[in-house]
Parts: structure tokens; C-alpha cells; sequence
């Protein structure tokens, strides 16, 4: 069943006008050259090879983008019988997939954060938080939340994607106060970009092409060639083998990035799409949802059977504009009942058909890795982790752990170049690969309760904020908000010890903010027991926090930090528990 892509796609080039699938779709090639090195000597050579194996993965990745956007096979669907009814339902279950699998992954901004927070090693960078957030800040002032959605959908759609950096030259003092950050990203387009690698054993890159086609009569390409050390330009017509055609240098730029500026994206090891592995069955629904809607339609267009009965021509037609028909009388003696007026019909099993659907598509889920969505029961008492591992949402996070590990390897690739171009400018410097990583937000499910009990039993156990941010995800900034709680628990620290008198010269007593006598110093509680001053209550007189009372130990008063508090101090209430009788004597 063809399909013909030249009239979806304008951008399809003269050598790439096939209009039939893929015979096999089983991920991206990789292409590698034999070359120790790419120079301006061999950079030509090396890029027309990689161009040939490059539009067999082209021809396949503008196919499944077409397929994505609902152009697919059944909108050529032949019938060689009753082709009058013939309808050709796209069940675009691809656009499904992609659009949930791009959204769930991408969907919430990827952030950078700490690897060790505040760890206590020797000679740690403390600035290291504050670094690491203003690296978030320039790549919102990028938009790379935009730019990873946007790469994400190509990946899950074609299996591989590619993003682009580079140094931000900047147009001005009005560009430059506008622009935070010293560099530029970009997404190009899939179908025009590919990498080339070394055959050795680390599979090094050498060298990263993108290309457009020229606006002008002679249709040429231009070629970007993305070297570690040198950027050509290269244009003209790839020869394809034929000798004709011819690709020259016509620019060279040299740069010290010492690596590759051009990262690719893979979605797999296999460099597959979400739904390329189902695709069989994704047709296979279509065709029976045609099939059936064939089946209603023909069953209302049923053909009527005059059966032992003549009519005329008019006599029918006047049956179709009256609805209803006059039998003429039975010949004489003959008994009439050979003669019968029906439909000729046979109608399609609805609910197998139904049923068969259901399983494909359940089918399909499984094995792309995406949750049930409609027969999982809603009214029982399961909490949310029952519904995650009974729904099937626990596989496909584990199918998102895996695209996240491949996907932590190239934005690896993308730091080194982002940290090399702020060192360069001094925006941002003495930050490492090893002080931060990418953290992707899922899992919005879990309940807010759960997140800060989390986060309080981590600070208890003396995990640094940050760290307890991260791990309990209760935070989708763990940076910002950890020195946001760090300053604010200095501050409460500040006020505590002023409250007590900690810091004074020690002449005069400690008094509140009301010029009494602070209850909980020496001469507070002198002051208390004697009489001389009555403390205070900080709230009401509810037993709320701040109330002041008396210690069944000591006999000290003492204003109460909790509701529930009983004794002065610790050690008085391990004596106390002590002394208390257990049930039973």
C-alpha cells in the first residue's frame, strides 16, 4: 500500500521521492568512517559517503513523521469487490504514543542539580549551588524547556534526534543585556542532520553535518560540517556515486571547543521510534475499524431481492419514492408463497470485532511501554502505589529510566560544550561535569503529604537540603529552594539565639521584645520563681504554642515549644519517664 509522500512533504529532495515503505524499519544506521582524522583533505570524500547511507535513514525518518502526522498506508486502501463502499479510517494510535511519551518525559522542565550538596568534602566549592542555579537561569533564558520538548518528539518519533550549541556573538549592547546566556542552542531538523563516527572501539564521533537546499534555480546544498577543532561550509550537489554533481569548501572556521558541537539524541540503543516496533499492528487496527464501518454501511445499503416477482423499472422506482410496494395477485391456483421481497444482507459480528481491536490495542500498549487507560476500575480503595503497578504506569516509567540514561550521556556532551563556553567568557567559572547532572520530573502523582514527610525525615537523619529536596522531589528547583531554606533557617536560627540571649555582652538581662525578662534565660527563670515578673503567654490560653508552664521535675517554668510539652528539658523528661509506673505495676 503505497503512500505518496511528495504531496505531505515539499522538503523531500529529487533522489528521496519513494512513496513506499520502508521494507525494513528496525532503527537508524549508524554511519562510521575508517579515517584516523577529518581534515579540509578528506572532509569532502568523507562527507559524500556518509550522505549515501544518510538517505536510506532519511527515506525512513520522513516516512515515520508522515506516519505520525496520520499519512499512513490505509489512505490507499483497494477494495476488489463492492469498492463503492470503501472507507479508509486512519486510528492514529502513533500520534498517541509519541505525543504521551514526549509529554511524560519532557513535559516539566529538565533542571540541573547538585550531585553532592552541601557533603562536607575538603576544598568543596560552596558556591557550587549558586552556580549551578545560574546555569538554570541561562537556560531558561534559552528556552530549553521549549527546545527539549520539541527535541524529545523528534526522538520518540524517528529514534535519534540531534541538538545544536554554539558561542552567542551577540549584536550589540541591547542583544547583550537581553541575553543572559554567552551561548545559542537550537533543535535541526532530523531528516537533514547525522553523525559520523571513528570505527574504534569508544565509537568517537567525527564529525556532525546538517544541510539545507539553496533557494535558487540550480537547487544546491549547503553542508554544515561540525568538526572538534574546524567548522566547514560545503556546497554543491552530492554526487551519489554517479560522478556528477561536486562538493566544495567555500568557508572554514577554526574554534577551540576541542569536541564535536553537534549531540546526538538516541531514544535506544536499537535507535528506534516509540511505535516503529508496533507499526504492523497500528495498520492492522486501522484495516479492521475500515472494515468494520464497511460492514454498517453495507448492512444500511443492503440490496433488495424480488424473489418469484416481476416489477418494471418504474414500479421500483416508485417503490423508493413511496417507501412501500404493491405485490401483484397470485396466479390462480398457486398458493403464493414462492414469491418473497427481501434485503440482501449479512451483517459483521460487532462485538468480535470490538473485541479484536481491544486486544491489539492493549497489545500495543504493552509493548511500547504505556499505561491501561480505560479498564482499570476507579471506585476501590487502592492506594496510588496499587494504581501505578496495577495500571501499567510502572512500566512505563521503567521504559522512561531508560531513555533518561541515554539521554543523561548526550546532555553530558551538551555541559562540557555550555561550561567550556562560560569559562571562555567568564561568565561562569570553576563549575565541573562531576558537580552536576540532569533531573528529569515525573511521578506528579505522588501525593504532597507523602513528599514532606519524605523531605523532614531526610533533614532529621542530617541530609543537607539540598540533597533532601532532590530525593524526596518535593522541590522542581532543588537548588534555588535549598538556598532560599538555608537563608531562612539561618534567619530563625539568628532570632532563636537573640530570643535566648546568645551573642549579648552579658551586662544586661534578656529581655523579649515587650522589655520583659526573657523566661527562658538564667534570670528569667530566677525571675519566675521568685516572683518578681510573670511571663508572658505567646498565644492564647488553649494550650497552643508559647504557654507557660511549669516543669513536674524541676519545678522550673518554661514556655512551651509544643503543645504537648511537658517537661523543661530532656534530661527531665528522661527522668520523669522513669519514674512513671507502667501499666500492670
Amino acid at each position: 500500500m503505497a503512500v505518496n509522500l511528495e504531496a505531505y512533504d515539499t522538503t523531500v529532495t529529487e533522489g528521496d521521492k519513494a512513496i513506499e515503505r520502508p521494507t525494513k524499519l528496525h532503527g537508524r544506521r549508524m554511519i562510521y568512517t575508517g579515517e584516523k582524522e577529518i581534515t579540509r583533505a578528506n572532509v569532502v570524500q568523507v562527507l559524500e559517503k556518509a550522505y549515501a547511507i544518510h538517505c536510506l535513514n532519511r527515506r525512513e525518518i520522513i516516512y515515520l513523521q508522515n506516519y505520525e502526522k496520520g499519512l499512513q498506508p490505509i489512505q490507499n486502501r483497494t477494495k476488489t469487490y463492492n469498492d463503492y463502499v470503501l472507507n479508509k479510517i486512519v486510528v492514529n494510535i502513533a500520534n498517541e504514543i509519541v505525543t504521551f511519551k514526549s509529554s511524560e518525559f519532557a513535559g516539566e522542565p529538565i533542571q540541573y542539580v547538585s550531585r553532592r550538596g552541601n557533603s562536607g568534602v575538603e576544598n568543596e566549592d560552596k558556591d557550587v549551588p549558586k552556580k549551578i542555579s545560574r546555569i538554570n537561569d541561562m537556560m531558561l533564558s534559552e528556552d530549553k524547556q521549549a527546545w527539549d520538548y520539541e527535541l524529545a518528539y523528534s526522538m520518540f518519533t524517528c529514534g535519534v534526534a540531534y541538538r545544536l550549541a554554539w558561542h552567542d556573538k551577540g549584536n550589540g549592547p541591547v542583544a547583550d543585556y537581553l541575553d543572559e546566556a554567552p551561548f545559542e542552542l537550537a533543535v535541526p531538523d532530523v531528516e537533514n542532520t547525522f553523525m559520523v563516527r571513528y570505527r574504534d572501539v569508544k565509537k568517537t564521533k567525527a564529525m556532525g553535518v546538517t544541510y539545507v537546499t539553496k533557494d535558487d534555480p540550480k537547487g544546491e546544498m549547503e553542508f554544515t560540517v561540525y568538526t572538534p577543532n574546524v567548522t566547514y561550509t560545503i556546497t554543491g550537489m552530492p554526487s551519489k556515486g554517479t560522478g556528477k554533481g561536486g562538493l566544495k569548501i567555500t568557508n572554514e572556521v577554526k574554534h577551540n571547543f576541542g569536541m564535536v558541537s553537534l549531540i546526538e539524541y538516541p531514544c535506544n540503543p536499537d535507535r528506534i521510534g516509540a511505535f516503529e516496533i508496533v507499526i504492523d499492528l497500528l495498520d492492522a487496527i486501522s484495516t479492521t475499524l475500515s472494515n468494520q464501518e464497511d460492514g454498517i454501511e453495507q448492512f444500511i445499503q443492503a440490496l433488495m431481492v424480488f424473489d418469484g416477482i416481476d416489477i418494471s423499472r418504474n414500479d421500483f422506482l416508485s417503490l423508493k419514492d413511496l417507501g412501500a410496494i404493491k405485490l401483484p395477485p397470485a396466479p390462480a391456483g398457486s398458493s403464493g408463497s414462492g414469491r418473497k421481497l427481501y434485503y440482501l444482507t449479512e451483517q459483521l459480528d460487532q462485538s468480535q470485532t470490538n473485541s479484536l481491536v481491544n486486544n491489539m490495542k492493549q497489545i500495543v500498549l504493552e509493548i511500547v511501554g504505556m499505561p491501561s487507560q480505560g479498564n482499570a476500575s476507579t471506585g476501590d480503595s487502592s492506594n496510588n502505589g496499587a494504581v501505578i503497578m496495577r495500571n501499567g504506569w510502572w512500566h512505563a516509567e521503567g521504559r522512561a529510566m531508560q531513555t533518561q540514561n541515554m539521554w543523561k550521556r548526550s546532555e553530558t556532551e551538551l555541559l562540557k560544550i555550555i561550561l567550556k563556553i562560560c569559562n571562555d567568557t567568564n561568565e561562569l567559572t570553576g563549575l565541573k561535569i562531576s558537580d552536576l547532572e540532569p533531573r528529569f520530573w515525573r511521578q506528579s502523582y505522588e501525593d504532597l503529604l507523602v513528599k514532606t514527610q519524605s523531605f523532614a525525615t531526610l533533614r532529621a537523619a542530617g541530609m543537607p537540603a539540598v540533597q533532601a529536596f532532590k530525593f524526596s522531589h518535593l522541590s522542581r528547583d532543588p537548588e534555588s529552594d535549598a538556598i532560599m531554606y538555608d537563608e531562612y533557617q539561618e534567619k530563625l536560627a539568628e532570632e532563636l539565639d537573640r530570643m535566648n540571649g546568645i551573642g549579648g555582652d552579658g551586662d544586661e538581662l534578656p529581655l523579649n521584645e515587650d522589655n520583659t525578662v526573657n523566661p527562658e534565660s538564667a534570670e528569667g527563670i530566677q525571675a519566675q520563681v521568685e516572683g518578681e515578673e510573670e511571663p508572658p503567654k505567646q498565644t492564647d490560653s488553649e494550650g497552643k504554642k508559647g504557654q507557660v508552664a511549669q516543669c513536674p521535675v524541676c519545678g522550673r517554668k518554661f514556655i512551651k515549644k509544643e503543645s504537648n510539652q511537658i517537661y523543661d528539658s530532656l534530661s527531665c523528661a528522661n527522668r520523669g519517664r522513669r519514674s512513671t509506673p507502667r501499666y500492670g505495676g
